[in-house]
């Protein structure tokens, strides 16, 4: 399991704050794709400014 959190700056001046969490049962494909969402995971998310 693991956990991102990500903190985006919202332009009045807070932050938004997005947990993430992702876990795939190990021998099905869910491990796969939780391995693979991780692997792939953007790093430059979406720009916040309607929050």
């Amino acid at each position: 399991r693991y956990i991102e959190v990500w903190g985006k700056f919202t332009p009045r001046g807070g932050i938004s704050i997005d947990p993430y969490c992702n876990w795939g049962r190990p021998g099905t494909k869910y491990e796969a794709m939780a391995e693979h969402r991780l692997i792939n995971h953007d790093m430059y998310p979406e720009k916040v400014d309607n929050r």
